[in-house]
């Protein structure tokens, strides 16, 4: 876990998560102890770790971040759209700057839950897939919206995993052991424009650049 003590060195207020963020035990303690990584606010009651986290700006702005994972061909959880009401209504009481991270599989969930909350939150941005897509929008309650923010990492790859042996799974149906890939990494996400005094996005803008 030293890459999150890293990141946050670098000036990353929050992280958000998906269901990958219990593969590995030691993260129990990062989410659990309040820090600022979050795991999805739709998590059942009881499970270690926020949903949710409010923060500042360099000018003073409160943004408050809004973590969800989806239903549709993943893993059990409780309801996301539920849980958006609820955490957005929460936030709201505090600013009108709220960024939601959906960590989605289906795009049908995604746009449905982003439509849903337009003109309540700035800004829905899907996560997941590691595929950027090229639908960026402004919904007309002033709601940006990203299906899919895309991943920061090597994209001569297969989803950032070596292309070969990803290949002979395909081809043979035989276990293979997939190394993290190195070549051609890009930083991918996306910047938005928000009037802070009503938390509409004024714009929203995809973001790729090479790193190497």
């Amino acid at each position: 876990m030293g890459g999150f003590w890293r990141l946050l060195r670098t000036g990353v207020d929050a992280m958000t998560s998906g269901h990958h963020i219990w593969d590995r035990k030691e993260a129990m303690a990062y989410v659990g102890a309040g820090t600022r990584l979050l795991r999805p606010a739709n998590y059942p009651a009881g499970v270690p770790g926020h949903g949710t986290f409010i923060g500042r700006t360099p000018a003073g702005q409160r943004v408050g971040v809004i973590n969800l994972i989806g239903r549709v061909f993943m893993h059990p959880a409780d309801d996301p759209f539920q849980a958006a009401w609820r955490e957005a209504d929460a936030l709201s009481a505090d600013t009108r700057v709220i960024v939601v991270d959906f960590h989605a599989e289906a795009t049908s969930e995604k746009i449905a839950l982003a439509r849903m909350l337009d003109g309540r939150v700035s800004f829905v941005v899907g996560t997941h897939t590691h595929v950027q897509t090229a639908d960026e929008q402004v919904f007309p309650g002033g709601t940006a919206f990203l299906c899919d923010a895309g991943f920061t990492g090597p994209h001569e790859s297969v989803l950032g995993r070596e292309i070969e042996p990803v290949l002979r799974r395909f081809l043979t149906s035989m276990p293979q052991r997939f190394e993290v890939a190195r070549d051609r990494v890009l930083l991918q996400g996306a910047v938005v424009e928000v009037d802070e005094a009503s938390g509409r996005a004024l714009r929203v803008e995809r973001l790729s650049e090479a790193l190497s």
